[in-house]
């Protein structure tokens, strides 16, 4: 952690009051997070709708 980094350590900071963690590590591929990566890396940034972030919570497939 770069303590010089206000950024970083707000980020740190609220994400421990929250109970999560940040991570240098890419999210699992079958996590939404690596579901919507993977979309995006297919079939690009402007495919990508809302719709997509619901049904990767969902766990429902990723349509174009």
């Amino acid at each position: 952690m770069n303590l010089d980094d206000p950024q970083e350590v707000g980020a740190r900071f609220a994400a421990m009051i929250l109970g999560g963690t940040l991570s240098e590590e890419p999210p699992p591929p079958d996590s939404p997070l690596g579901r919507v990566q993977a979309f995006v890396a297919e079939h690009g940034e402007d495919a990508l709708r809302p719709e997509h972030i619901q049904a990767a919570r969902e766990g429902r497939p990723l349509l174009p």
